[in-house]
């Protein structure tokens, strides 16, 4: 059985690039997450999350979804290993990079 989000969930129009990174590191410093408690971490509205998630398993394959045992319904995400080695190598690189720029801004 393929594991998807709701059908009704609307298709993102444009990836916010900010956005995404927010849910993956909410992933990455959170391990597993019930979708509700992403949208929380996130800052998200809870159907703007979960356009973004199903865009994250079907398009970037970034997250897996962990079914319930009669396999019907999402009980938590996870990220995915292309999704952690995309926040080890982007994310944390970004990161690494403005921290240090604003260090010398100040020197």
């Amino acid at each position: 059985m393929k594991q998807k989000i709701n059908s009704n969930i609307k298709e993102i129009d444009a990836i916010r690039w900010s956005v995404v990174e927010r849910i993956l590191l909410a992933f990455y410093e959170h391990g597993s997450l019930k979708k509700s408690q992403i949208a929380l971490k996130s800052g998200l509205k809870y159907n703007a999350c979960m356009s973004y998630l199903k865009w994250l398993h079907d398009k970037m394959e970034f997250v897996k979804f962990e079914l319930n045992d009669e396999q019907t319904e999402i009980k938590s995400v996870r990220l995915s290993l292309h999704g952690i080695s995309f926040c080890k190598n982007k994310i944390f690189e970004n990161e690494c990079m403005i921290k240090n720029s604003n260090e010398h801004m100040f020197a």
